[in-house]
């Protein structure tokens, strides 16, 4: 039997349906404890700027703050500098840092060479596991007390269940633990998502390639799992260019690479209209990137 409509909400009009709405938002709003429902947004999406001006260019001016972004990359492309670049400019901008260490490559000369104040950025090298890693990030932005988190990388997380069984054995490396990454970053987007967003934190990834052999040709891939490529709000892909876009000097007189020419593409954007642009960045050996570049 098909339900009737009351007839007094069908013939409602628009003034009087919101008043109902808004009454409606209220008593929600109080048992809740706080606003969850509201009519409109009014805060701005702040952005961390790069060093460089085209990699702006492209994202529209860097990474977006109380989310997660991605920035990937085979060996050598430039992504832990880009982050390095990150860091230096939220410094600046008189934000709280922390470097998650897990590949222990954190490299505090080459960090204070693009600008980095050592000795004001919180570096975590000494997580046992992924979880603890993943219930640091969730308490701290809970106290809303940092403002930008890099984890360095993906593919460094170890999860617990790979390490040891639940009765705490030790595993073996011939034990198979195939996407227990994936699961738990899954499980760490869905709860700390949340948090990061009214924390207003910014949460870059740094990820390594996976060569994906199962085609006809070779294709660079980011591994972690769907929920990484859902949850990140942007994601930037880093290559070496042609050695023939690279800068280059004259040594005993002869021309030899001076550095690379750095490929950045936006792989997604939900943040803006800017995925599928790229540019080129000069990345001098010694130096880092040059914001001297044009489009």
């Amino acid at each position: 039997m098909k339900k009737q409509v009351d007839p007094k909400v069908k013939m409602m009009s628009p003034k009087d349906k919101r008043e109902l709405l808004m009454g409606e938002v209220a008593l929600l709003n109080k048992k809740f404890g706080k606003s969850v429902l509201t009519f409109g947004s009014t805060k701005a999406l702040q952005r961390i700027p790069f060093k460089s001006t085209n990699l702006n260019d492209i994202t529209g001016g860097g990474v977006p703050c109380g989310r997660f972004s991605v920035i990937w990359g085979s060996k050598g492309s430039g992504k832990t500098t880009n982050c390095y670049d990150l860091v230096k400019n939220a410094q600046d901008l008189g934000k709280m840092c922390l470097w998650i260490d897990f590949e222990r490559s954190f490299d505090p000369t080459w960090a204070a060479a693009q600008g980095v104040i050592v000795e004001d950025l919180l570096i975590a090298p000494a997580f046992e596991n992924a979880e603890q890693a993943m219930d640091m990030i969730i308490s701290l932005t809970k106290s809303k007390a940092i403002d930008l988190i890099i984890i360095d990388s993906i593919q460094g997380l170890s999860p617990m269940g790979e390490q040891e069984t639940k009765k705490g054995v030790e595993k073996s490396l011939a034990d198979d633990t195939m996407a227990l990454l994936a699961r738990k970053l899954s499980q760490f987007f869905r709860i700390s998502a949340g948090q990061v967003a009214e924390s207003d934190c910014t949460v870059v990834l740094i990820g390594q390639t996976r060569m994906d052999l199962g085609g006809f040709i070779t294709l660079e891939k980011l591994s972690g799992g769907n929920a990484l490529e859902h949850w990140s709000s942007m994601t930037l892909h880093v290559r070496r260019g042609a050695k023939a876009d690279a800068p280059k000097k004259k040594v005993d007189g002869k021309e030899v690479l001076d550095g690379f020419d750095m490929v950045a593409r936006v792989d997604k954007s939900k943040v803006g209209p800017d995925e599928g642009r790229e540019c080129h960045i000069t990345f001098k050996f010694g130096v880092g990137i040059e914001n001297t570049e044009k489009l």
